[in-house]
């Protein structure tokens, strides 16, 4: 997870101002169930004319509170300052605070078609059901009967993420194996070969189930684990 969000205040100070002469940007945060809260402290010293020598301190807090994604490790969320910057127009401080709230994501594991399907409702997918109560039988004339040999390969079908779905179905619905899937969700650090080691499979393996030509932030990757539920 790796979201930006963007703050811009103004504050008022008791009179005008001629310069801030130092100011800084510090914040804290806890995270509470699934939101992020916390504040930013901007603190600093002014001087009022253009010869005064005495300074003025002041602080003033910029509270925030952000939803945290139900898949993300709460221990490992942080918030970080991506940009700050400010302007003075006589008695008012405006400031504009871009900061980047990141985490690591966790697996989602599929044990029953049931699980996937919610899963792929949830993300705007359509879910292909291949169940032999629900396929529509065709009668067919004796010249129309094919033989194995005849028969076409099963036709290699993607969504818009290059999810095999119809692939992973087929393998949840086979009596003869029970496998878990996992979700991976790509980070900026990702490649090919490091998401292969860390699920421990082939590069075959992963073209099954997914497209992989171009790996881009954010997408999803269907990881199948056989070895989980053997």
């Amino acid at each position: 997870m790796n979201e930006v969000y963007v703050l811009d205040k103004e504050f008022l100070f008791k009179n005008n101002i001629h310069a801030i002469t130092s100011i800084s940007l510090e914040h804290s945060f806890d995270v509470d169930d699934s939101k992020v809260i916390g504040e930013f402290i901007i603190s600093g010293d002014y001087r009022l004319h253009e010869v005064s020598i005495n300074k003025e301190d002041f602080s003033f807090k910029v509270p925030f509170n952000n939803e945290v994604r139900s898949n993300v490790n709460l221990d490992t969320v942080e918030v970080e300052i991506n940009d700050f910057s400010y302007n003075v127009n006589e008695d008012e401080l405006s400031v504009h605070i871009e900061y980047l709230v990141s985490g690591e994501q966790s697996l989602i594991e599929f044990a029953e078609e049931s699980d996937l399907e919610e899963f792929l409702q949830e993300t705007d997918a359509e879910v292909i059901d291949l169940s032999e109560e629900n396929r529509t039988e065709e009668v067919k004339t004796p010249e129309e009967v094919k033989t194995p040999e005849e028969e076409p390969p099963v036709e290699d079908i993607r969504d818009e993420e290059g999810i095999n779905k119809e692939a992973i179905i087929n393998n949840i619905n086979s009596e003869e194996s029970f496998i878990t899937y996992h979700v991976h969700t790509v980070t900026p650090i990702d490649t090919v070969e490091s998401i292969c080691s860390k699920y421990d499979i082939s590069l075959n393996d992963l073209k099954k189930l997914n497209n992989i030509d171009e790996l881009t932030i954010n997408s999803k990757l269907i990881i199948a684990d056989e070895e989980a539920a053997s």
